[in-house]
């Protein structure tokens, strides 16, 4: 038998061995998204108020505001309930290392009430719902967040103000600003808010892509993009 003859069988005996042992390992393990709300159990713990939320390191994080402060993880039931690293630090909690990688399927709610003024994300991911703040600060450093308010959710924000560096991304769904600061540097948003003022400065090809607004002051170098639009 020639040899490439030879090779080209060994290279389809190897691909039906490697499919054979994809569909064995999905029929023992099942799909990793077949889970419903059924198979995760929610364990609650309660922290005393703070003013600062810090995220170092952290995925799959939703900030919610309640009338107290918790932090609620959610795991499979089939699992150990996973550890969360965090601490009150005076008026800060902060929060670390909820890697994705690692907490693949465990998600936390941190539940917070209107002490809230700021947060502040290094190499984090998260989600801000259901919000009653007053003036809210948000940092980010090669961070993103999605920020929007639940259906039927009335209320708004008096001033929100938004710091973004290093490849960090800001996006929001749509609601209502008074007042909105954003400051970009090499990052960008998307911001759908309804806002009477938008002011600040983007630079090091930052972009923002924003609702026309009543009155606009931002100011970008040459690299950067501002697109105001009528939606």
């Amino acid at each position: 038998m020639k040899t490439s003859k030879i090779i080209f069988i060994s290279l389809l005996g190897a691909i039906a061995l490697l499919i054979l042992t994809i569909v064995v390992d999905i029929k023992v393990k099942g799909k990793p998204n077949n889970y419903s709300d059924a198979d995760f159990k929610i364990n609650k713990q309660m922290v005393a108020s703070y003013k600062v939320l810090c995220l170092n390191g952290s995925r799959n994080i939703t900030v919610v505001h309640s009338d107290s402060s918790f932090v609620e993880v959610r795991y499979r039931k089939d699992s150990i309930v996973p550890k969360i690293n965090y601490t009150i630090k005076g008026d800060t909690l902060i929060v670390s290392d909820f890697e994705k990688s690692v907490h693949r399927y465990e998600s936390i709610r941190i539940y917070t009430t209107d002490s809230l003024k700021s947060i502040q994300m290094n190499n984090s991911d998260a989600s801000i719902m259901r919000f009653g703040f007053g003036r809210l600060s948000l940092n980010l450093d090669k961070s993103s967040v999605w920020m929007d308010a639940d259906k039927g959710d009335k209320n708004s924000l008096p001033m929100l103000d938004v710091v973004a560096k290093n490849h960090s991304v800001f996006n929001t769904g749509d609601f209502k600003v008074d007042s909105f600061g954003i400051v970009l540097q090499n990052s960008r948003a998307n911001v759908r808010i309804s806002t009477k003022k938008i002011s600040g400065s983007l630079a090091d090809s930052s972009r923002i892509d924003a609702r026309q607004p009543e009155d606009i002051s931002l100011k970008k170098d040459g690299t950067s993009r501002i697109n105001v639009n009528d939606y």
